[in-house]
Formats: structure tokens, C-alpha cells, sequence
């Protein structure tokens, strides 16, 4: 399993990108959020998905030079279209948009179609919250199907992740990201890289039955939602607020039905000024401060395991398994880089 720095990792997947008919500029970020998925200790959204990127691109799915297009504005509201470019620069810009409508209208929301993959939903709560707001993010719709209904064996819905984020004063800000799958497919991905088995009650097998074997999923398995019926409940309203509200319904040529929600706050939306802040970090020190249960050393927050996983793997690198690595130098091979050049330059070498 190679271990690779983080700057040198970002510049040789930048690489890889541009190969592949990026420009600049967004070679560079889609490696940069790449990499930072990895150091948030989220690899399931982080260089695993370069060569799932190049295959899209190969087959059309993805338009590397292409950039979100603004479909509607208004004062509260923004639409994007993704127009096949990366997700992560809808997501970006949506982001950006409505954090800053949000600062004169309260409230905003917005959606992107014609999407594609966004990377980690996290990302975006936390650059909302960086600039002051409250922040929620949804992805769903039917997709890739390869989630059954609760009581169900078969392929239905999709991951149909949700991410929130709120800041603090003094504390450091809450940052939920998570799929409403019993676990993100990309994890699932990471497990079968690994070949480790992953933990019951995620997966069925193609015959139904509950199986800790990743292969399986990829075998026309099936993904469980978390939390039985709840976390069930919680995809449907994904799907609802992502695909039906923001889908392919406001298209006229129909693409496909996942689609974003975003809502931005602006904490002093009600008139709580400074009160909200002070709440929050009230909160935080509220629910840290309790005595840790057996198995536990500390209580804490959403987000605190990615800042502290960032923290940590800025020093000691990004830790890639042997086959998620070697699918990546092959998709480098595809768009004409040599696997030696690659390494070298992941590995930082000198003239690389």
C-alpha cells in the first residue's frame, strides 16, 4: 500500500486530469478535492474516483473542459446546469451563490441538474460555513438503483447523501455529511480495494440474503438504508427535495434524475444575532463535556473526525491501496502518461 504526501499526490492527479482534457484551473481543483476527501479520512470520495472520472470521460458521461451554466436566478433562488462538467464546480459554484444571496434575502435556496458526481457533500458544508452560514446539501434521486426500500431485495434508490453544516462562535463548527445508505458505496468500494470484509447489515446478495463480502454488492447486490425504516425515510425525502424539486422535471430533454438541493441561512435570519453563536458554542461544550461511555475516550461533534484526520495525514500522507492505485496509473496509461512518470511525480521525486 504506497503512501504518497499530499502536494505531490494533488500534482500528479492534476496531471492525470489534464491529460484527459481539463484545463488548468480545474484539473487542479478536482485533484485538490480529490486529495483533501482522502485527508478528511473519506478515500471512498477521494483518488479512487480518478479513474471512475476517466471511464465517465471516455464514454461521453463527462465533458472534462466544461463548466456550469446558469439556468435561473432570483433573489433567493439559483439553477444550475451541469452540463456534463465535474460536479464539484456546480457544487462550488451553487455553494458560493446562495451563501451570498443568503446574506441579503435571509434564506436561499438553489439546485444543480444535469449533474454529475459532486464529490463529498462535506466539502461544500464546510466552505458555507467558512463564510458564515447555515448550510444543507442533498443529493438523490434514482440513479444508480443499487439501494433496496426498507423491507425490500431489490434496486430501487440511490445513496442519496446529506450534509449540514452550521457555525459556532469560539467552537469549531458542526459538519454532518452522510449517506442515507448504512454505508456511502464509495466506502463499500474502498472495503473490495482492500478486499476486507465490511460490517453486516450494509449489503444484500443478488439473492437476497445479508452478505459482509463487497464483491457481492458489485455482483447485483444490493445497498441497505441505515437505521432500518428511519434512515429509509430520510432517502425518500432526498429523492423528493433533490430529483422531483430540482430533477429532470425542469428539463425539456430528460437526462437523468438525480439531482442537488441546497439551502443556505443566514444565521441571523430570525433576528438571533450574536445569540445564535453563542447558543451553538453553548451546545458543543454541552454535549463534549459528558462523561465518555465504556469504549469511548471523549465525546464529540460532527466534523471533529475530519478535522482531526486532515490534521494528522498533512504529516504522515495519504495512504492509497495497491488496486485503487494501480487503477489509477492504468487510467493514466489510457490518456497517454507513463505509470513511472506518475509514481514519480505522486511520489514527489526530484525533475518529476
Amino acid at each position: 500500500m504506497p503512501t504518497f504526501a499530499p502536494k505531490p499526490l494533488t500534482r500528479a492527479a492534476a496531471s492525470i486530469l489534464g491529460a484527459a482534457g481539463a484545463p488548468d484551473d480545474i484539473a487542479g481543483s478536482v485533484a485538490r478535492w480529490l486529495v483533501n476527501a482522502n485527508l478528511s479520512g473519506h478515500p471512498s470520495h477521494g483518488i479512487i474516483r480518478l479513474s471512475q472520472y476517466l471511464d465517465q470521460i471516455e464514454a461521453g458521461a463527462y465533458r472534462p473542459a466544461e463548466r456550469p451554466k446558469l439556468l435561473a436566478e432570483s433573489g433567493a433562488t439559483v439553477l444550475l446546469e451541469g452540463g456534463g462538467a465535474f460536479g464539484h464546480l456546480a457544487a462550488e459554484e451553487l455553494t458560493v451563490r446562495l451563501v451570498e444571496k443568503s446574506r441579503a434575502s435571509r434564506v436561499a435556496i438553489g439546485g444543480i441538474v444535469r449533474c454529475n458526481h459532486i464529490g463529498r457533500l462535506g466539502e461544500w458544508s464546510e466552505l458555507a460555513v467558512s463564510m458564515g452560514a447555515i448550510f444543507l446539501m442533498i443529493a438523490g434521486g434514482p440513479g444508480m438503483m443499487r439501494t433496496a426500500p426498507f423491507g425490500g431485495r431489490e434496486g430501487r434508490m440511490s445513496t442519496n447523501p446529506i450534509s449540514f453544516g452550521a457555525p459556532g462562535g469560539s467552537e469549531d463548527p458542526l459538519i454532518l455529511d452522510f449517506a442515507t445508505t448504512a454505508a456511502a458505496e464509495g466506502k463499500i468500494r474502498v472495503a473490495r480495494d482492500k478486499n476486507a470484509q465490511i460490517p453486516p447489515g450494509q449489503i444484500l446478495d443478488n439473492q437476497g440474503r445479508p452478505s459482509t463480502n463487497p464483491h457481492d454488492l458489485y455482483d447485483d447486490g444490493v445497498m441497505l438504508p441505515f437505521g432500518g425504516h428511519k434512515g429509509y425515510g430520510l432517502m425518500l425525502m432526498a429523492e423528493i427535495l433533490a430529483s422531483n424539486l430540482v430533477g429532470d422535471t425542469l428539463l425539456p430533454t430528460p437526462h437523468h434524475a438525480i439531482g442537488t438541493f441546497a439551502l443556505a441561512i443566514d444565521p441571523n435570519a430570525l433576528g438571533a444575532g450574536a445569540g445564535f453563536a453563542a447558543m451553538t458554542d453553548a451546545m458543543i461544550r454541552r454535549v463534549t463535556s459528558s462523561a465518555p461511555a465504556e469504549g469511548f475516550s471523549e465525546v464529540l461533534i460532527p466534523g471533529d473526525v475530519e478535522r482531526r484526520s486532515r490534521q494528522a495525514l498533512q504529516t504522515a500522507g495519504v495512504d492509497l491501496p495497491d488496486a485503487t492505485w494501480n487503477a489509477v496509473l492504468t487510467a493514466a496509461a489510457s490518456v497517454g502518461l507513463p505509470p513511472a512518470a506518475v509514481n514519480a511525480q505522486a511520489a514527489g521525486e526530484a525533475g518529476s
